[in-house]
């Protein structure tokens, strides 16, 4: 497993769900969000292939990336990994993050995703190579993603018990993150 890392003194902007801001009303307009019976928002990210979109709670965040799309953070995540500057303009806190790709090999967490969170790998499909349960849908990602784990837990025993992950296409991981040995990734 590679270690990567958001890239330094990223600002970005960013909108608490539930706040009305412009942002939350155009995308709602162009059917990126919708709202949810339940109160709930469905994120529509570029990940999201099967028509259901990403389940976030009223008060979690929405980062766009740079071509638009909308990523939803938990709230909890995102106070832990960003600073606010002003209005809605942030200061991404960097932290290595471990880091897969499919040319990695297996590892322990991989194995634990796909036996455990319901990771399914097509190797007969380099668009959805990968598809998981993410965020109350299936998110799929092209061959080239790279998987992002936030957090892996382990008991005692160095077991894993669970692990935070998500999908990270390939051009936005490009743009947004570099591996921290980066011959390594070369």
């Amino acid at each position: 497993m590679r270690k990567a890392i958001k890239n330094q003194g990223k600002i970005l902007t960013a909108y608490r769900l539930g706040d009305g801001s412009e942002t939350e009303m155009r995308l709602l307009e162009e059917g990126k969000l919708r709202r949810m019976p339940d109160g709930n928002y469905e994120v529509f990210s570029l990940e999201v292939k099967n028509g259901s979109g990403e389940i976030a709670a009223v008060g979690d965040y929405i980062k766009l990336s740079s071509d638009g799309w909308p990523y939803p953070n938990d709230k909890a995540f995102f106070a832990a990994n960003h600073r606010r500057i002003e209005g809605d303009t942030y200061e991404q806190i960097p932290k290595p993050l471990d880091a897969w790709t499919a040319e990695d090999g297996m590892v322990p967490e991989i194995a634990y995703l796909i036996a455990e969170r319901g990771l399914v790998i097509d190797e007969k499909d380099e668009e959805k190579y990968f598809s998981a349960p993410l965020w109350g849908t299936t998110l799929s990602a092209a061959r080239d993603a790279v998987i992002v784990f936030y957090q892996v837990k382990r008991d005692e025993h160095g077991k894993i018990t669970n692990a935070d992950f998500n999908f990270v296409a390939k051009n936005e991981f490009d743009r947004t993150y570099s591996w921290e040995n980066t011959s390594e990734a070369e």
